[in-house]
C-alpha cells in the first residue's frame, strides 16, 4: 500500500504542474503553486482513502438489499446467507 507521500509523487508524475487548468478570476489559467499543490494533495488524499477504504464501498454496493437478506435467512437459512455475504467479502477484500 503506497504513503500518502508516494501517491503526491505519481500524482506529480501523472500530471505535472502547469498540464491542467483552473477558473480564475473568469479565465482559464495553468494550475501553478499553492493552487496546484493544492489539487496534488488533495488527489493523493482521495487515492489513498479509496486505497485503504474502498472496499468498503464496493462491497455495500454489491451486497443484496436488507429485505433481500432476510428473504434469503428465511427461506435458505443463516449459511445460505453467509455464504452470500462471503462471496461479497471475498470479492473486496479489506487491503
Amino acid at each position: 500500500m503506497a504513503t500518502l507521500e508516494e501517491h503526491k509523487t505519481q500524482a506529480r508524475i501523472d500530471t505535472p504542474e502547469g498540464s491542467i487548468n483552473s477558473w480564475v478570476n473568469g479565465e482559464d489559467v495553468p494550475m501553478t503553486g499553492t493552487v496546484y499543490e493544492t489539487f496534488i494533495t488533495d488527489q493523493a488524499t482521495e487515492l489513498l482513502r479509496v486505497e485503504t477504504e474502498g472496499y468498503k464501498e464496493d462491497r455495500a454496493k454489491e451486497y443484496p438489499s436488507f429485505a433481500d437478506q432476510f428473504d434469503d435467512i428465511f427461506h435458505n437459512g443463516i449459511d445460505a446467507w453467509k455464504a452470500t455475504i462471503q462471496a461479497t467479502k471475498d470479492k473486496y477484500p479489506k487491503p
